[in-house]
């Protein structure tokens, strides 16, 4: 193999540093290699970060701003999914390079037919799906399994308090299932490129976060804070199996957001309502009436004339005008001293590109302890102006800030030298491209990183 990428969703490097003298295999990166951050896009969500990945272009040209968003020119909210997404995928870049690739449990990765095999990831219908055939034949010869679970499963995840064993246990077996049917296929069918996503880190993380951020208001230390460390340690057996297996290739260990502590939630809609922006009756928001709205992620839309069917807000100076209002009513909040938003983003200050006008005309960020309301319909049936956090307590997704929810980034070869690194998430399939000696597309926004790599 060629190179190599291995993702943990929601990896942290606040934990990786603290622990780095009991993760072996990590250290050896950051004592040999290129070690530090990667930054994910605005919002620092997991379909609008591993997109920007696949693609190496901004959510203003890839088309996905969040998990839920607006269908154009309606109030219909869509769930992201692969086949939302535009540009070419890097596996199809290499492909048509003459490549074959190896793609397991990429969250955003579809079924496309491929030089190689794909097992889509979350988001995706086709999750878990082995493509071709035979493929799917190996796996379920070789491990019993026809469709490979990629991730826990929804009723497992809402029963986390009650039952925390329950979900410690699945994330252990489907972590150790992922990784053995992932080292299988890369040691027999030895893909010129090869990347395999685990989602274990960011599910523990969200839940069990303030048994180690001493930021958290309720954090606490016992055995969860052990649980995780020993996950943490797993995770590092793993890279050091590819380590040993990359030989000469490409080593690219990386995670599309970090975490910070969450212990608050803004109602975001119920504060248009008192802004005098929203009006909601007993079937929720009657759009003739309300001026701007949130679908529950820190996002914001106008409700504009000739845009949405019942718009409100003429475009152009009224438009500009209340986004205007919105920005500085949203930031001027605080409750018992504390300010939730850190900013309000105009669109244009984060997207560009030919689907920009697809994007939420503002995004709200929020400060560590703090996010957005999730629930759009239960969220108006209420009228506190805060609320406590009660499933999470940890979080990136708010929206955050990307500074303050960096991810990790370990680059090793036998070419490269020890350096501390920071790079956007665009900037890593440029990187993997140089590597491999292709040209870079015109229509990526990332670069290559700035270290020596030798055309392999």
């Amino acid at each position: 193999m060629k190179a190599i990428v291995l993702g943990f969703d929601g990896a942290s490097p606040l934990l990786i540093n603290r622990w780095l003298d009991q993760l072996p295999n990590l250290k050896k990166i950051k004592n040999q290699g290129c070690f530090g951050l990667s930054i994910p896009p605005v919002p620092a969500q997991t379909p609008v970060a591993w997109s920007t990945f696949i693609t190496g272009m901004n959510p203003g040209k890839h088309g996905i701003f969040s998990f839920i968003t607006k269908k154009p020119r309606s109030y219909e909210i869509r769930i992201a999914s692969p086949s939302q997404r535009s540009g070419k995928t890097l596996w199809r870049i290499l492909n048509d390079a003459g490549l074959s690739v190896g793609v397991i449990n990429v969250p955003m990765s579809g079924l496309e037919p491929l030089k190689g095999f794909i097992i889509p990831g979350f988001l995706s219908r086709d999750e878990g799906v082995p493509y071709p055939e035979g493929v799917r034949r190996l796996i379920e010869r070789e491990f019993g399994v026809q469709r490979m679970v990629g991730d826990v499963e929804v009723e497992v995840l809402k029963r986390v308090k009650q039952e925390p064993d329950v979900f410690w246990r699945r994330v252990q077996e489907i972590t150790e299932q992922n990784f053995q049917i992932g080292l299988y296929l890369a040691e027999n069918m030895q893909p010129d490129f090869f990347m395999q996503v685990f989602m274990g880190t960011d599910r523990i993380q969200h839940f069990f976060w303030k048994y180690v951020d001493e930021n958290h208001p309720q954090h606490t230390e016992g055995k969860y804070t052990k649980r995780i460390m020993q996950y943490y340690k797993t995770i590092d057996q793993i890279i050091g199996t590819y380590l040993r297996l990359a030989d000469d290739a490409l080593l690219i260990v990386l995670s599309d957001h970090g975490f910070c502590h969450v212990h608050k939630v803004l109602p975001v809609n119920r504060h248009l309502k008192r802004a005098g922006l929203l009006k909601a009756g007993k079937d929720g928001i009657i759009w003739g009436e309300s001026a701007a709205f949130s679908f529950g992620y820190g996002d914001i839309w106008l409700n504009v004339q000739g845009r949405e069917p019942a718009g409100v807000v003429e475009p152009g100076k009224d438009y500009e005008r209340l986004r205007r209002r919105v920005r500085e009513f949203f930031e001027s909040l605080k409750f018992n001293g504390e300010c939730p938003v850190k900013t309000v983003l105009r669109r244009e200050d984060v997207f560009w590109g030919s689907r920009l006008e697809e994007a939420p005309d503002l995004i709200v960020l929020f400060r560590p302890g703090w996010q957005a309301y999730r629930d759009p319909e239960k969220e108006l049936a209420g009228d506190a102006p805060t609320e406590p956090s009660e499933r999470w307590d940890g979080g990136h997704d708010g929206a955050h800030d990307p500074q303050d929810v960096p991810g990790l980034l370990a680059i090793t070869a036998p070419s490269i030298p020890k350096k501390a690194v920071r790079l956007h998430l665009w900037d890593i399939a440029p990187t993997i491209l140089k590597w491999l000696g292709i040209k870079v597309p015109k229509q990526m926004d990332g670069k290559p990183a700035n270290i020596r790599l030798e055309k392999h």
